[in-house]
């Protein structure tokens, strides 16, 4: 399981929370969770609703907004590029987070 899609839109918010839905989630949450789900789609629905969460809690508690935004940036750049190596060499926060969520 490894997520490696744009995170975020052009939207630009600003923090975690930022442009909240009616059920309280920020675009930032939104888009995350949809991108990651569809990054797993060998995945049951449910499965890949859980593991997307609890990746996006184990991000935020690891780093700030603007930390995960450089992630966002360097995945936008790199699209075509990028490896697992790469993530784990510039964001082991997040391998580390999609890691432990993984199990």
């Amino acid at each position: 399981m490894f997520l490696l899609a744009g995170c975020m839109s052009s939207g630009e918010p600003v923090s975690w929370d930022d442009q909240a839905d009616e059920s309280g989630h920020g675009l930032v949450e939104r888009e995350f969770t949809a991108a990651c789900m569809e990054a797993n789609d060998d995945l049951s629905e449910v499965r890949s609703r859980t593991f997307c969460a609890c990746v996006l809690d184990g991000v935020r508690e690891a780093v700030t907004f603007e930390k995960f935004t450089e992630l966002d940036d360097f995945v936008d750049k790199h699209r075509d590029d990028v490896t697992a190596a790469m993530l784990g060499e510039h964001f082991a926060w997040f391998v580390e987070a999609t890691e432990a969520c993984a199990t």
